[in-house]
């Protein structure tokens, strides 16, 4: 089995596509944080977990092996949840400067993970939504 070396050009393009991508993920974030069409819950949701990934202590402590960190990480599908898949597509398409395949991707999943947070959660989340 013969491996092909990767070409710099290559992998600088691929580099260079996640930059741009997780910039363009940052500047939609941060447009819809200042669009009134968003709701404020959404918009709350959204704080409060950023809040909680930079504080130092956890549900779950970090130092425990396997699990250390699945609350970070359910929280921060709880945030994105709550600003790509609680707000109209209409005011995600305009605010998104990327590839629309990407958005929906994440949007996908995102709702998937979203499915291994306790329902009562979510139902205090979003008291109006089915669940």
């Amino acid at each position: 089995m013969v491996v092909e070396p990767v070409k710099k050009g290559n992998l600088q393009g691929g580099v260079g596509r996640i930059v741009h991508d997780v910039q363009n993920i940052g500047r939609l974030a941060m447009s819809l944080a200042k669009d009134s069409r968003v709701p404020r819950r959404n918009k709350l949701i959204f704080a409060g977990v950023a809040a909680y990934l930079v504080m130092p202590v956890d549900l779950i402590p970090d130092w425990l092996p396997g699990i250390g960190r699945l609350d970070d990480l359910i929280m921060l599908c709880v945030a994105v949840d709550s600003m790509l898949n609680h707000v109209p597509k209409s005011v995600l398409d305009e605010y998104w400067e990327g590839d629309q395949a990407l958005l929906d991707t994440i949007r996908s999943l995102v709702s998937t993970a979203v499915e291994f947070v306790p329902p009562q959660l979510m139902r205090t989340l979003y008291p109006n939504e089915p669940h």
